[in-house]
């Protein structure tokens, strides 16, 4: 089997070639990253367009020097028309991650490769009404991505073979899209369990420690956390907050918010050391796909209080869940779970033995990479 990756910088598909690599089945690697093989991929394996690498980190730092996510679109039509002047055709399956693949799709069918888009979120039908929503509730009046970017995911979806989702949250907005079950393919993502290790035991002297990683924006619901933390205004508890303010958040910190840690971003082994300094996880996002910071902490023995809209269902044990699951929005279900781990923190920290162990089985990024193959295998009737 041969099979063809790329991706606009790094995300799962970098994990998803990692594997396709042992197994002898990587046939190439396409990225954005100026070398591919400190990533892992042999240098004969993988090639990069690194001049958008340097454009995608500017978008980033600094997004209204080039007019951001119109900028991102510009990127993601270059990245296609070099992987469409690039890719072997003697491919088996072309998979490219969602917005980058449109023209290299239509080639690749012409010459009878299987395609399939991997999504990493929920419809953009979906993405967009719920996050024009919580934009509104800030005062906000403007689409996360531009309407020429979501007009090209769609056609991208209507193109491949297959599309390629983590959980079934996430795969519950393209039914309701309309996308038949039929093109939809499903893998969870996974951890580095060598790195993401549980702690052992926990102080009771020391203040209550949440931790949040997901960066400062609504999307991942800032709003939703900060207004359940100032409503609860805890002295002796601390928010550890992996992020930064941007101009569509700092209207939320007017006033100090109590217990407030600011933590810049860290390599794995750092995150995961904090991780086991803290009680609890919180990630009360309107939009996700499956978020892995939310498996990391997990397997570093933290309990989660999650939403839905995270992909926690695909993670949490029926019936007794390793943390709590509450609604997208839901401010009051979020003080409710938080007080809940406050008060009982020997059960919080049992809470978190579980988590961990529920980590172990599934979601490893192997075990991620035999469901890719597995879906490989398949659709070429392997």
């Amino acid at each position: 089997m041969k099979v063809t990756l790329a991706s606009l910088d790094l995300f799962h598909i970098l994990d998803q070639a990692r594997y396709l690599q042992t197994t002898g089945d990587l046939h190439h690697y396409f990225t954005t990253r100026v070398r591919p093989e400190i990533e892992g991929i042999r240098a004969e394996l993988g090639s990069s367009c690194y001049p958008l690498h340097y454009a995608l980190r500017v978008m980033q730092m600094k997004p209204h020097w080039v007019g951001g996510n119109h900028f991102y679109l510009l990127l993601c039509r270059l990245f296609d028309a070099w992987l469409l002047s690039q890719f072997d055709r003697r491919s088996d399956i072309l998979c490219v991650l969602s917005g980058v693949g449109l023209r290299s799709f239509q080639s690749a069918k012409r010459a009878g490769i299987v395609t399939v888009v991997d999504c990493g979120s929920t419809h953009t039908d979906f993405q967009h009404r719920i996050l024009t929503e919580e934009f509104a509730r800030n005062g906000i009046h403007q689409p996360l991505f531009p309407q020429g970017y979501r007009d090209r995911v769609r056609r991208e979806f209507e193109e491949a073979d297959y599309i390629q989702l983590p959980t079934r949250f996430v795969i519950q907005t393209f039914l309701d899209a309309g996308i038949p079950e039929s093109k939809i393919l499903q893998a969870s993502y996974g951890t580095n369990l060598s790195i993401f290790t549980p702690k052992t035991t926990f102080d009771a002297n020391q203040p209550f420690r949440v931790i949040c990683p997901s960066g400062i924006n609504l999307r991942k619901g800032a709003r939703v956390l900060v207004d359940a933390w100032r409503k609860l205004d805890w002295k002796d508890a601390e928010l550890h907050w992996i992020g930064s303010m941007s101009s569509q958040t700092e209207h939320l910190f007017r006033q100090p918010l109590p217990g407030l840690v600011l933590e810049p971003p860290r390599p794995h082994a750092a995150l995961a050391e904090l991780y086991r300094k803290c009680d609890v996880f919180v990630l009360p996002s309107f939009e996700e796909g499956l978020a892995r910071v939310m498996i990391e902490a997990a397997a570093c023995g933290l309990p989660l209080i999650v939403t839905p809209n995270t992909g926690a269902e695909d993670f949490f044990t029926p019936g007794a869940p390793e943390g709590w699951l509450i609604s997208a929005g839901d401010v009051d279900a979020l003080c409710e779970a938080l007080i809940e781990a406050k008060e009982n923190r020997q059960n919080t920290f049992d809470l978190g033995k579980r988590a961990s162990a529920r980590a172990q089985v599934g979601f490893s990024w192997d075990d991620y990479g035999k469901r890719i193959l597995d879906n490989y295998r398949r659709i070429l009737g392997e």
